[in-house]
């Protein structure tokens, strides 16, 4: 883990129980492998004073305080899912018919918001730690403007910290945490690379790991939704057909539906004989390897792109409608969307189709015959 010094000196005094600089340094060498100065955290604490005096009165002087500590193991060896909260929770979202992958992602974002982490070693300046037992709605706003004054997307945070407060009785308003899509929700409707770039990932992918490779070019020739690829099991499968049957969201308060997916040989070929799930990764890891391969092979379009896996799901719909001539209707049909959506959101034509399609179907119509009573 790198070194961070607002995550990392007021978690080695609450370790140590010391706020000796000394001892400090020398917890942060044996933790994070980096060389400090006894100097520079007497200059950190002078920085940060409020946080000096806040460990101060939590560990010197044995005081409850409003920031109390929360300790490390917390967040370690599954203790996090048996906190009370936490637990009661899982429960509530396990008999409103969640699947497993949804509740774990959502328990590693809530963990995430208790520490303060925005992304991968990034957590927010005097951030303290939260028990997700005493977690208020204060936090959650404040959490969420940190994520947004990053421009961070944030709905999938403001859906996880409205969910687990209400499962708390808490009432949350619209007002304080929106459940609605992001402002740019229809930002993304052109979203494609070309064909050599989308090689060149799966070609990273596939000297990385093979299911993150298998997986994605799933993703791609299906349009299917993370979830939905993760819990892709051997069950339902469909030999005659060479497809599968994958579970993908509704609207809110139905069931899912239940959408074939049809396969191209490759990837039949590699899961036809795999028993239970299809795909041996998870989200986790493949959401790091696919940031790693557009960082590598599309770096400027890295930056905007909301969410790694569900990019295919975008160059499915791009890819299929120049295929299918812009027929909505069919594509729309494939992908699990209605065609409003698939408009708005996935796919819409931009100026160089539409010169092209212009300039290849005037010369056709000089060329109708007219005729006249």
């Amino acid at each position: 883990m790198k070194y961070n010094p607002s995550r990392d000196i007021p978690l080695a005094v609450r370790e140590l129980k010391d706020l000796s600089p000394s001892k400090i340094v020398l917890w942060i060498l044996n933790k994070r492998n980096v060389e400090r100065k006894s100097q520079s955290i007497s200059m950190w604490f002078k920085d940060h004073q409020d946080v000096f005096d806040e460990l101060a009165k939590e560990l010197l002087l044995g005081a409850p305080t409003e920031k109390q500590a929360v300790d490390v193991g917390l967040f370690e060896n599954g203790a996090f899912r048996e906190i009370p909260s936490v637990r009661s929770w899982i429960r509530d979202l396990t008999n409103n018919n969640a699947k497993e992958t949804t509740i774990n992602h959502f328990v590693r974002l809530l963990k995430r918001v208790c520490k303060g982490e925005l992304r991968e070693g990034e957590v927010i300046e005097n951030w303290s730690w939260k028990h997700p037992d005493r977690l208020t709605l204060d936090d959650a706003k404040e959490f969420i403007f940190q994520v947004k004054k990053r421009n961070i997307r944030s709905r999938e945070w403001r859906l996880v910290l409205r969910n687990f407060l209400t499962s708390k009785g808490q009432v949350i308003k619209s007002a304080d945490i929106s459940g609605k899509l992001e402002e740019d929700a229809g930002k993304y409707n052109t979203l494609k690379i070309s064909a050599e770039d989308r090689d060149a990932v799966f070609k990273f992918l596939e000297a990385r790991n093979h299911e993150a490779y298998l997986i994605s070019k799933f993703g791609y020739i299906t349009a299917t939704r993370l979830t939905a690829a993760l819990e892709a099991d051997s069950q339902y499968l469909d030999h005659e057909d060479r497809a599968v049957w994958v579970f993908e969201k509704a609207s809110k308060g139905k069931p899912k539906k239940k959408v074939k997916k049809y396969l191209t040989n490759e990837i039949y070929n590699e899961i036809k004989d795999r028993q239970g799930k299809l795909f041996g990764i998870d989200e986790t890891e493949l959401n790091k390897l696919l940031r790693e391969a557009y960082e590598a092979i599309i770096p400027e379009m890295n930056k905007i792109i909301p969410m790694p896996f569900h990019f295919w799901r975008h160059c499915f719909a791009q890819d299929m409608l120049r295929a299918s001539g812009w027929n909505y209707a069919l594509v729309a049909s494939m992908g699990n969307w209605s065609v409003d959506a698939l408009t708005k959101y996935y796919g819409s034509p931009n100026e160089k189709d539409v010169r092209a399609f212009v300039l290849e179907t005037l010369p056709k119509l000089e060329k109708v015959e007219v005729v006249t009573a």
